[in-house]
């Protein structure tokens, strides 16, 4: 058995492949920059971990990647959907469209779909989206097109849960209730690291998923991380990069208002 990350090279991603290390899972991983896959796969153990090339918005290196998990020895059963295409403005351009649904929605959905019948051959697998809850609130007036292309990814898991209901495999999604101090905050200067949370949290959501709950019925589930790591008796505050925590939404919201 093996597990899948996709944009597997820097904060979240980087943080579950770590996790799937420490688990002794076969991990493979994806990026877009060759060196940076390289250097994960030398800290980390190429006999562990073997990082592949993947830029989610190209068709052709979608097929690549496939067909480069179908020859790997130990076939997946976790695939996590981490990779994501962020874009903050507010009047999209029909090139920025395409990015955001071919990375954020139809990217998924074709890995998803083309892994399938190696993930129905495991005696039981787990499918994860980093994806938010399907709600629609006055954050939208801002993010319409990133969050619609999000909301899609959320929306397919839950229907992928019912088509997968006869099968033990879990399909699930995961959001942060607090900002994660990576990129997506860092290189655009939205908020500061004491009011964020270390995106390890995700990292230890995907093991207490993976571990605890059982495929054949936990299905269709939109988690926060918070909410559900409390439900497991898991101390959230060991995460927190400083004590002035700030919601998620609100930090957005402030740089784009």
């Amino acid at each position: 058995m093996s597990a899948i990350v996709t944009g597997g090279t820097k904060g979240v991603g980087l943080e579950i492949v770590k996790k799937f290390t420490k688990l002794n899972i076969p991990t493979l991983f994806t990026g877009r920059n060759i060196s940076e896959l390289e250097y994960i796969e030398h800290q980390l153990g190429k006999g562990k971990v073997k990082g592949i090339p993947l830029e989610m918005s190209n068709k052709e290196s979608i097929q690549s990647f496939i067909q480069e998990v179908k020859k790997f020895p130990a076939k997946p059963k976790y695939l996590i959907h981490n990779a994501g295409y962020l874009s903050l403005h507010k009047k999209e351009t029909t090139e920025h469209l395409q990015k955001l649904f071919m990375v954020n929605t139809l990217g998924p959905m074709m890995i998803t779909q083309e892994l399938l019948s190696f993930l129905k051959l495991q005696k039981e697998a787990h499918i994860l989206f980093f994806s938010p809850p399907y709600k629609i609130d006055q954050k939208v007036k801002y993010l319409t097109p990133y969050m619609q292309s999000k909301l899609a990814q959320t929306t397919y898991m839950k229907s992928l849960s019912f088509i997968l209901n006869d099968y033990p495999i879990s399909v699930n999604s995961m959001w942060t209730k607090y900002p994660l101090w990576t990129d997506a905050i860092q290189k655009r200067g939205i908020g500061k690291k004491e009011k964020c949370m270390h995106p390890a949290i995700i990292s230890e959501m995907v093991e207490q998923i993976i571990t605890t709950e059982n495929p054949n019925t936990f299905k269709g589930n939109e988690l926060i991380d918070k909410t559900y790591l409390k439900k497991k008796n898991i101390n959230v505050k060991k995460f927190q990069m400083g004590r002035d925590l700030e919601y998620l939404d609100e930090m957005f919201m402030k740089k784009l208002v």
